[in-house]
């Protein structure tokens, strides 16, 4: 759809998350139609939430931020469904499950190469992956997809199949159960 591209960060407010480093590249932006929707524990460090409104009035951008606080469901899922790009550019995230859920409802996904991330997001298929604290790189990957709406129509696809071919829960948790039910007949 046709204007302000719909961005969401998914995380708790701490500094390894790296919304500071979002804002940062977003400030960049400042002349484009974006609006971002930050949902994440405003409690688990007070000081960085602080720091974060301190640093979106600074940039001039808090009038296109909205901070939620932690969302129930059915909140969480309209969240999804509203925006059209997740951004959570983290210093370090093990598998990183919030890149999943939000594949799962087709969103491409910019995150960082740390971690165990580029196992779930394919660079420039079903997102973008950048160094942890390259801003500059992180603000081209959102402006590319705020100039090419066939992109993010592509990425917002592969994302939906790839997480449609990735193993679920239920299916990893039988693969581990049958694995030590052979191991302990051994």
């Amino acid at each position: 759809a046709k204007g302000s591209l719909r961005l969401l960060f998914l995380g708790n407010l701490i500094r390894r998350k790296g919304l500071h480093d979002l804002l940062t590249a977003l400030a960049a932006l400042r002349d484009r139609d974006w609006h971002l929707d930050v949902v994440g524990s405003l409690e688990r460090d007070p000081d960085y939430v602080a720091d974060i409104r301190r640093r979106a009035k600074q940039l001039d951008l808090a009038e296109r931020i909205t901070l939620h606080g932690t969302l129930d469901e059915s909140l969480l899922t309209e969240k999804y469904t509203k925006c059209q790009v997740l951004v959570v550019p983290s210093s370090y995230e093990g598998f990183g499950i919030v890149y999943l859920e939000g594949m799962s409802f087709g969103l491409p996904v910019i995150a960082t190469m740390a971690g165990g991330t580029d196992e779930i997001v394919r660079h420039e298929s079903t997102g973008f992956l950048v160094q942890p604290g390259d801003t500059v790189s992180l603000g081209r990957q959102l402006e590319q997809l705020m100039d090419d709406p066939e992109l993010l129509a592509r990425m917002s696809l592969a994302s939906l199949a790839a997480f449609r071919g990735h193993p679920t829960w239920e299916t990893s948790m039988k693969k581990v159960s049958r694995f030590l039910t052979d191991l302990s007949r051994a």
